[in-house]
């Protein structure tokens, strides 16, 4: 949920890149430092990485993004880890943001990955309170051979119809930019009915990444039953895909 930085007199909307492993999440926000330099509030920064290189925590960086309304605004862009064995970090990430980007490689083995990614995000926000969270889809990875259509990745996700997805390739940089300000239009909605109702000052202080990486190792990586409930959703998307019958569900933590 949008925070209030009362020493900087900015509103800040946390902005969550989801996805599979190696979908190209890190290469957005690879991409938008790039672009977005001139705009950026400190380095892209990662505070650990897997010995393969991959996010074991998040990305993260923070760019300025205009204003709502009369105050400005500053926008926190996250990834999540994608690989599985970091379901409780990636559950954690996706809990008070205010939109998400959910990246696919647009590959038929990619969408696989994808499905069960997207079923895990579902549940994820499912506990979720108040208005629902805007979630805008990237078919990345567009140059790849075999690639399937923005329309085709859109259709496996099962989609509302008119759901708009974005084709990219992270890597050139191309789409990047328009998934952010389309992601970036849909939660400054969100923030803006919400200042309808309460001032800035109602709003609780941010977090930011720093605290937010200390407060991961400080609380460990032990699943609770929200996050298995995720997981479970994920399997069983993944187990129809496969045609087989999913398992009970894990006992709760």
């Amino acid at each position: 949920m949008a925070t209030f930085d009362r020493e900087r007199r900015e509103i800040v909307v946390r902005i969550v890149y989801d996805g599979p492993a190696t979908a190209g999440k890190t290469a957005n926000l690879r991409s938008l430092f790039t672009s977005f330099g001139h705009r950026a509030r400190g380095e892209l920064t990662a505070p650990a990485e897997t010995e393969a290189g991959r996010t074991a925590y998040f990305d993260s960086l923070e760019l300025l993004a205009g204003h709502v309304g009369e105050w400005p605004l500053r926008c926190q862009l996250f990834t999540v880890p994608g690989q599985f064995v970091f379901a409780e970090r990636r559950y954690r990430l996706l809990q008070g943001v205010d939109a998400i980007v959910m990246v696919c490689e647009s590959t038929p083995q990619g969408m696989r990955a994808a499905r069960g990614t997207y079923a895990f995000l579902l549940r994820a926000l499912a506990p979720s309170s108040g208005a629902a969270v805007p979630i805008v889809v990237q078919a990345n990875k567009q140059d790849l051979p075999g690639a399937l259509s923005p329309a085709a990745v859109g259709s496996l996700l099962r989609l509302a119809p008119g759901q708009k997805v974005f084709p990219a390739s992270a890597l050139a940089g191309d789409g990047v930019r328009e998934t952010l300000l389309a992601t970036l239009k849909a939660a400054r909605d969100v923030v803006r009915a919400r200042l309808e109702h309460e001032p800035p000052e109602a709003l609780d202080p941010p977090i930011g990444s720093a605290a937010m990486y200390a407060a991961m190792l400080r609380d460990g990586d032990a699943s609770t039953g929200p996050v298995n409930d995720a997981i479970d959703a994920a399997i069983a998307e993944l187990a129809i895909l496969d045609g087989l019958t999913p398992g009970p569900p894990r006992t709760k933590a």
